[in-house]
């Protein structure tokens, strides 16, 4: 006699069989998973002056004083910051800013190679130093193009509160 079937009973081969089973499977496993990670997990509060190295808030946005620059040119220099540092430069730079190929005030002053390895002398501006310079076929010294933007080394100095500790000289 033969088999009965139901009408909505959809006959299932051995491949499609298994993969169904697998499926569910992963399903549930997946619904375990997640239950108990929310059940572990835990509210995270965190506190913003935690969050860096700094020991004040992290929305708090410290400013150091304005350093107001002494009138003309006559400013001491200042130790270098480290060993081999390039000089600061003594004096505001605010007018003489953006500094270019094209437009580099500073060059009015410095750009001086016959005065390179004289004596510096008050009041006087300092000479770019020979490794500012190229030489030219004639054998003078010419400016390299490559050092025409001066506060890629040099920084306007000033005496102003750090805002963090620094030890990289100790």
């Amino acid at each position: 006699m033969p088999s009965r079937r139901l009408i909505f009973e959809p006959e299932l081969n051995h491949e499609e069989s298994k993969m169904k089973t697998t499926m569910m499977a992963m399903l549930l496993i997946g619904a375990v998973g997640l239950s108990c990670g929310a059940l572990q997990a835990a509210e995270v509060t965190l506190v913003d002056d935690q969050m860096g190295l700094s020991k004040s808030s992290v929305f708090d946005d410290p400013s150091p004083e304005v350093f107001q620059y002494p009138q003309g040119f006559d400013s001491a220099p200042m130790a270098p910051a480290y060993s081999g540092a390039p000089p600061q430069i003594p004096h505001n730079i605010d007018d003489y800013l953006p500094i270019s190929a094209k437009k580099n005030m500073c060059t009015n002053c410095h750009e001086k190679p016959a005065r390179i390895g004289t004596k510096k002398i008050r009041h006087i501006p300092t000479p770019m130093p020979e490794s500012h310079y190229v030489k030219a076929g004639d054998g003078s010294l010419k400016r390299a193009d490559s050092r025409h933007v001066c506060v890629h080394c040099h920084t306007p100095q000033a005496e102003v509160k750090e805002l963090i500790g620094n030890t990289f000289n100790q």
